[in-house]
């Protein structure tokens, strides 16, 4: 029988991750339980803005085919769960709560929308612990375990545009040791795969972006959409450690889906057709732009070019201001932008009028008292002044952090998952189950 797993919170900010446990149970239950993956994992990102959020706040979809019932399938899964947050991750210990979720194919078919609406929900929102037990209830989910119930459901109902990510994974002698990725091969991978695969480098700071920084299991990760690039970065990447084994995961990463939906309370993310009242350049380099509907956004100085952009904004533009409405002990509420459209810009600027004798500039005397030629001395009698057309470093379009969130898009990625992407992913699951019945880990 096919049935969709739910996985979440497996890991901890010291040790395992999530990803990690999927595969090595996926191979657990191939080679012990019989279980078939029928499709490529899937990777799925939920609402970025949580404040108490696993590092990339993921959680895991699964497709098997399994000979047995849903409770068997969960009660052989949750017992694999809790050794590996017992053995690998250490997750309870540091305030994790794994859990799980499991329903019938073709009972997620006829409940697709209600799974779909969850998933959107678990992106844009806060969503309790008790109304996750009784949606799972409701609509006969099978659940185990406890808080990563909640993800777990989510990503039951992940559905729409995905791009892919390959991950690498470290043999566990080398988890606290550094990693060590050649620069170059890095850069290799760009000049050789891109834009079919992506942010591998970030040539500001000269350091690559695919390494996590953590004692977790994971070597690096490369997104894209393209197995067959994916792979051939891997081929080019250099290491000074061998990689234990490496998955490709189906994933919501950089599709925008976070902006399918947007509302107005805090953790939640917004989209909003503003007009600029006045900006700040804090100190440090921070933007805060207050507009005339008496929002306060700020762009904060590690989005680079956005944060560039937004220095060069002035009273009177016209923006369609992207972002994350957050708590603020200073200013109650503010929108932390990550992207913003300029719809029109203010290229008009009040200047004193020019002398209508010689031409020449001329200074105010005083509020309503008219000015005087700088030149020739002429007064003239008005209190209004002139306006001049202004050269404005900024042009109409998008403008977005280089500091990439899991789920944004990236200007130039076209989202096309066709014939070719189904092929390439039915070819390398072939394979890849192949490589699961190899895998040989004990817990």
């Amino acid at each position: 029988m096919k049935y969709l797993i739910g996985i979440d919170d497996h890991d901890s900010y010291k040790f395992g991750c999530t990803t990690h446990f999927s595969v090595i149970l996926t191979s657990y239950l191939y080679k012990n339980h019989n279980t078939i993956l029928l499709d490529l994992p899937y990777l799925v990102r939920l609402n970025p803005n949580i404040p108490w959020k696993t590092r990339g706040n993921a959680s895991i979809k699964l497709i098997v085919e399994f000979n047995g019932t849903k409770k068997e399938l969960a009660d052989i899964i949750f017992s694999y769960s809790v050794k590996y947050v017992k053995n690998v991750s250490l997750a309870l210990e540091h305030g994790r709560r794994p859990g799980i979720a499991i329903i019938e194919y073709d009972k997620y078919k006829s409940l697709f929308e209600k799974l779909y609406d969850f998933y959107i929900k678990g992106i844009l929102d806060i969503i309790p612990i008790d109304y996750a037990k009784k949606f799972a209830e409701k609509n006969d989910i099978e659940i185990r375990g406890d808080r990563g119930i909640i993800g777990s459901i989510a990503a039951l109902g992940m559905s729409g545009d995905y791009t892919y990510e390959l991950i690498t994974y470290r043999k566990k002698e080398n988890w606290l040791k550094k990693r060590m990725i050649n620069e170059d091969s890095v850069k290799r991978v760009d000049e050789e795969t891109f834009p079919l695969t992506f942010a591998n480098y970030d040539y500001i700071n000269d350091s690559p972006l695919i390494t996590p920084h953590g004692s977790d299991p994971i070597l690096y990760g490369i997104r894209g959409t393209s197995i067959e690039h994916l792979i051939k970065a891997m081929e080019l990447i250099e290491s000074n450690e061998d990689i234990n084994f490496f998955a490709v995961f189906k994933t919501n990463q950089n599709t925008d889906i976070h902006f399918q939906k947007v509302g107005n309370r805090f953790y939640q993310q917004i989209k909003k057709v503003i007009q600029i009242k006045n900006i700040k350049i804090l100190e440090g380099g921070d933007v805060m732009i207050r507009t005339t509907d008496d929002d306060i956004l700020f762009v904060y100085k590690e989005t680079g070019e956005l944060n560039s952009a937004a220095k060069l904004l002035k009273e009177g533009d016209e923006i369609v201001a992207y972002g994350a409405i957050k708590p603020s002990i200073t200013y109650g509420k503010i929108i932390e932008l990550e992207r913003f459209e300029i719809l029109k810009l203010n290229d008009l600027q009040l200047v004193n009028p020019k002398c209508p004798v010689c031409g020449g500039p001329t200074k105010s005397l005083g509020k309503n008292k008219g000015y005087k030629c700088k030149k020739c001395k002429y007064i003239i009698n008005t209190a209004n002044k002139s306006m001049k057309n202004i050269i404005r470093n900024l042009s109409l379009g998008i403008y977005q952090t280089r500091a990439y969130r899991h789920l944004t898009r990236p200007i130039f990625l076209t989202l096309e998952n066709n014939n070719q992407s189904f092929h390439e992913e039915r070819k390398f699951l072939y394979m890849y189950r192949s490589e699961l019945y190899k895998l040989d880990y004990h817990l």
